[in-house]
């Protein structure tokens, strides 16, 4: 028999997998794909936190590119 579950707060999803919010998705593979000329395939097969150094890195390039 299965020990009974405790009551507590989590703080993520149940196992540890947490959710990305699927127009976040959308927005981030846009961005990247526009600005770098990658396809779909090749940014999603980037690990979540790479694809967002990407993002962020385009975004400072195109903040020093503005002159703001």
């Amino acid at each position: 028999m299965r020990a009974p579950l405790r009551r507590r707060r989590l703080r993520g999803a149940p196992g540890g997998i947490l959710t990305y919010a699927t127009d976040r998705l959308y927005s981030e593979i846009a961005y990247v794909a526009y600005y770098l000329h990658w396809s779909r395939d090749e940014i999603l097969d980037l690990e979540h936190a790479e694809r967002q150094r990407f993002v962020r890195e385009v975004g400072a390039l195109n903040t020093r590119i503005s002159g703001d």
